[in-house]
């Protein structure tokens, strides 16, 4: 068989597929349509029937009657705690000396960056 016969056999499936399948796509867009169109006009019929919106404030000139004073019903049970920072302070101390002490004992023994250089 020559490639122009199995060309043409080709073709000619394409052409009776393309056939079929435009039918089928031209049935699926009637379809799809259809349905926009009746939820198109339920959605309308769902707007034309809608309950009005009602404002209740709509007549209120003064809300401040609304308002409450509640600053009586808490309470800071922490208020007059005191905070101890002496702890702190005397471990803040020892660090430094500790650092102090590290820092002369690496001097003294030349291990410090001075003692590299030397």
């Amino acid at each position: 068989m020559s490639a122009l016969a199995v060309a043409g056999i080709g073709a000619g499936i394409q052409l009776i597929g393309g056939l079929f399948g435009g039918g089928k796509r031209r049935r699926a867009e009637k379809r799809a349509a259809q349905k926009a169109a009746r939820l198109e006009a339920k959605l309308g019929q769902l707007e034309k029937n809608r309950q009005a919106i009602v404002n209740p404030y709509a007549g209120v000139k003064d809300i401040s009657s609304m308002a409450k004073d509640l600053s009586g019903m808490v309470s800071n049970p922490y208020a007059n705690l005191g905070v101890a920072t002496q702890a702190a302070d005397m471990q803040i101390e020892q660090t430094d000396i500790a650092l102090a002490n590290t820092l002369d004992t690496l001097r003294a023994t030349g291990a410090s960056a001075g003692g590299a250089t030397a």
